[in-house]
């Protein structure tokens, strides 16, 4: 929008001495010709902007222009940066761009920005470019209103097709959900971006109903999708780790230097049983009932494939 756009060139040019027409253009996203007629309208708002012709010329404001910033000290800049920048990684929007680069703008570069102490960093992510290429996809649908049709993956391995409301995205644990409402089923619905095998979007748009964000794991059913079972796991060091990062409330106590006992709550179910797999010979299980009898007969299932 103008406005933001507006507000943009004028924290620009309060930390620049000078910025040329070109830059802002690029910065912008917009043509030279939109940059002077912005500028035409920041002067005849009595904003103090001056032009320089020339090589090393551009477009300043003047010095005795003052903004009040006492609104967001400059820590508190450096902390909504930090946010924006891990957001970035993660959504390379270009919104996300554009408010990053004016938060930046804001601070007073004339003397040492201050350090965050906290720093984001998702560049391990193992997220595909085509994974990355749905979640823009949905970002924009959900901005503009436009249905997508989804061709996905169920739990059960069922591939049906879903025309959905996009309403929210979430990213947690490593992987983005879309939040929307499922004309099919007339409910909303969570769908995990790695289970869309092909994405559509629409050009038929939707008048958004009311929403509000549904805490992970959407509507309470009132039966389970698994059965959980408690287990309890003799696990190393190398195991221990995983095991804290991935369940919320755990018990866990050291055993002797190099082992450690943890009771767990897993589903009696493939995904339950393929947890386990990936710690491979870091864990064992404990207790002799129906979830170790079933993970033995899941174990002899692969070694079948193999035989």
């Amino acid at each position: 929008m103008k406005i933001e756009r507006l507000i943009g060139i004028i924290m620009l040019l309060l930390q620049r001495e000078l910025v040329s027409a070109s830059e802002m253009a690029t910065m912008f996203e917009v043509s030279k010709r939109t940059i002077f007629r912005d500028i035409d309208t920041l002067m005849m708002a009595n904003i103090p902007i001056y032009t320089i012709a020339g090589t090393k010329g551009g477009i300043g404001i003047m010095p005795t222009y003052k903004v009040d910033k006492k609104l967001l000290t400059a820590e508190d800049l450096t902390a909504i940066i930090a946010s924006l920048d891990g957001m970035e990684q993660l959504l390379s929007s270009a919104e996300t761009k554009k408010t990053l680069q004016k938060m930046k703008n804001m601070l007073d570069h004339s003397s040492e920005p201050p350090k965050s102490s906290i720093s984001l960093d998702f560049s391990n992510l193992s997220m595909k470019k085509e994974l990355n290429a749905k979640v823009e996809s949905l970002y924009l649908a959900i901005k503009k209103h436009h249905l997508v049709e989804l061709s996905y993956i169920d739990r059960a391995g069922k591939q049906t097709i879903r025309r959905t409301e996009p309403y929210h995205l979430l990213f947690r644990n490593r992987s983005w959900y879309l939040q929307g409402y499922n004309l099919e089923r007339n409910d909303f619905r969570t769908f995990k971006m790695s289970r869309i095998v092909e994405l559509k979007t629409l050009e038929e748009t939707f008048e958004a109903r009311p929403f509000v964000v549904k805490p992970f794991g959407g509507i309470t059913n009132t039966k389970p999708m698994f059965l959980m079972h408690e287990v309890t796991l003799m696990v190393d060091k190398i195991a221990r780790e995983q095991i804290v990062e991935r369940f919320d409330t755990i018990e866990i106590t050291q055993q002797d230097e190099d082992h450690f006992l943890a009771k767990v709550s897993l589903p009696d179910h493939e995904a339950g049983y393929r947890f386990l797999l990936q710690l491979g010979t870091h864990v064992t299980i404990q207790n002799r009932d129906d979830f170790y009898d079933n993970f033995i007969e899941y174990l002899k299932e692969i070694q079948e494939k193999y035989i």
